[in-house]
């Protein structure tokens, strides 16, 4: 059984799997890889401009909070990206505001958030359905075309995050839509993004325990 997210007293339904790390740099603790995040969600809301520098996650309003906690506990999609960049932006700009737009959006999403405000209910983890074809698969197979060193070790998929996030926001298209449905797949199948700077593919076969490139 999972914990709800309890923040100041406040219970918060699970995130979907499918944002892994990218939630807690946007919810929780905004780290100095931020900056992998910010592709991601660049190339899903198509917003080349958009910038997550100044951003702090616990510089969200309630209201924000509760938009964020509603929109993060539903797939990563390009509606979803749109609403975080939107809040990210207000955050930047010290405006503790929240759209009625974002509001319409996540009403119902929103509503399993506030039902949460006064009990701690627990919930199950999802179970993921059987495949033929390793969830790592995708992402190996173009970090492989990419020459970027890869390495899967203790369930976490190793690779520097500064070339992973230059990746995330190549002007190829395809190449960034590929590479985001390969990271949530990652996520979604339970493994998590660890930055390694430096990584060369040599250190990438020494110690990886799963698979390496």
């Amino acid at each position: 059984m999972t914990e709800l997210k309890n923040i100041d007293g406040h219970f918060y339904p699970p995130f979907h799997s499918g944002w892994g790390g990218f939630a807690e740099e946007l919810f929780h603790h905004t780290s100095r890889y931020y900056c992998t995040t910010q592709a991601f969600l660049r190339g899903l809301a198509h917003d080349r401009n958009f910038t997550m520098s100044g951003y702090q996650a616990t510089d969200l309003s309630a209201g924000q909070r509760d938009v964020m906690a509603a929109v993060l506990s539903g797939e990563p999609d390009p509606d979803a990206a749109v609403t975080v960049t939107a809040i990210v932006r207000a955050v930047v700009r010290k405006d503790p505001v929240v759209e009625q737009a974002w509001v319409d959006r996540y009403r119902a999403q929103l509503e399993d958030v506030r039902k949460y405000e006064t009990v701690e209910p627990r919930v199950g983890v999802p179970v993921q359905a059987p495949s033929d074809v390793s969830p790592l698969d995708p992402f190996m197979s173009i970090a492989e075309r990419l020459q970027m060193a890869v390495a899967v070790r203790e369930h976490h998929v190793e690779v520097s995050m500064h070339d992973l996030a230059g990746h995330l926001d190549s002007p190829n298209a395809t190449l960034r839509a590929n590479l985001q449905n390969a990271v949530i797949q990652l996520h979604n199948a339970g493994y998590l993004l660890r930055n390694h700077p430096h990584l060369t593919h040599s250190e990438a076969h020494a110690i990886a325990d799963e698979d390496s490139i």
